[in-house]
């Protein structure tokens, strides 16, 4: 049985901080062994979904009922499993040796609790463990109702195909050797398929940035890439920097972030150009990944195609969208 300790950071890229703040939120954890959280089971009469996205910003929900609570939570492959914000979901037992982390430091205690059914359309999970924390700096960043967080676990038996030109998330029941059920509905094989590296439900991919081995977390909920500042200098000369901020964070101290461009960044041999990404500290990042963390690959990442996540088949996959394509994949 596995195990975690639940642990938030956020990012918040302006100051003061407010909504419309640039931002990047991601959900991680750390084993702990009193603590155990099984993949939940999917459930539900159907072979392929179609979900609406709700976009805030790069931010990207999916409207989903617990228990009989219902309202938006966010797509977050950075997130090992499902989390509850504490604002909505106050009933549950106190995890020992549990904290909530900013980036900039320790942060709040976190809950624990089951809950009795999950539902996102069709799809739902019955008994389902989740770490109760504070997300109202997310929400206050943003001006929206957060309930919480669609972690990886939620998927590991689904293939996901994320449409964020078009807003849609698409849910494929899988077979046991993580076969859709239905044909593929793409008729040409993708532009890009690489493995995952999945560690503790968080999923990696390989890139390089001036031809250096670099290890990413792939992370639906991470409004923009993130680049440790303790990589390569090789690596750093490929940075322009645009502007600095100031960060914020669930923590009680501050320290400064780069925003910039990086003009390559190479996954499976293709060559991302003129790349957003911020340039800060990730060492809470590795600490409680309890992996080596070089950076993240978010919304501007993601957004350049129909983004596919087989974790049965441990397969990233792209179809990249070409300007006189249908809105429909």
């Amino acid at each position: 049985m596995r195990s975690f300790l639940a642990m938030t950071f956020m990012l918040f890229l302006a100051c003061p901080v407010f909504a419309g703040s640039d931002s990047l939120h991601a959900h991680i954890a750390l084993p702990l062994p009193d603590k155990g959280i099984d993949d939940p089971i999917p459930q539900g009469d159907f072979e392929v979904l179609v979900i609406p996205l709700k976009r805030v910003q790069n931010l990207y929900m999916v409207e989903a009922k617990v228990d009989s609570v219902v309202g938006n939570f966010i797509l977050d492959t950075g997130a090992p499993h499902l989390v509850l914000n504490k604002t909505y979901f106050n009933t549950g037992k106190s995890a020992p040796g549990s904290t909530q982390y900013g980036i900039t430091g320790g942060g709040n205690s976190v809950m624990n609790t089951t809950i009795d059914t999950l539902k996102v359309s069709e799809l739902f999970y019955t008994r389902v463990d989740a770490d109760i924390v504070n997300l109202g700096h997310l929400e206050n960043a943003r001006g929206v109702k957060i309930l919480g967080l669609l972690g990886t676990s939620l998927f590991s038996r689904i293939e996901m195909e994320i449409d964020m030109k078009n807003d849609l998330l698409y849910l494929y029941k899988t077979d046991e050797k993580g076969e859709r059920l239905i044909p593929n509905n793409h008729t040409t094989p993708p532009d890009m398929q690489m493995p995952l590296d999945i560690v503790n439900d968080v999923l990696f991919i390989e890139g390089r940035i001036a031809n250096k081995k670099l290890r990413f977390c792939l992370d639906t909920g991470a409004e923009r890439n993130v680049l440790s500042n303790t990589v390569s200098n090789k690596i750093i000369s490929r940075f322009t920097l645009t502007k600095s901020s100031n960060l914020a964070g669930s923590g009680n101290s501050g320290q400064v972030v780069l925003n910039g461009v990086i003009d390559s960044v190479v996954t499976e041999g293709v060559s991302f150009t003129d790349m957003p990404f911020i340039l800060t500290n990730l060492s809470y990042l590795e600490l409680v990944y309890g992996t080596t963390v070089n950076g993240v690959l978010g919304y501007d990442y993601l957004s350049k195609g129909y983004a596919v996540i087989n974790m049965q088949k441990k397969l990233f996959s792209m179809y990249f969208y070409k300007p006189e394509e249908d809105d429909e994949p």
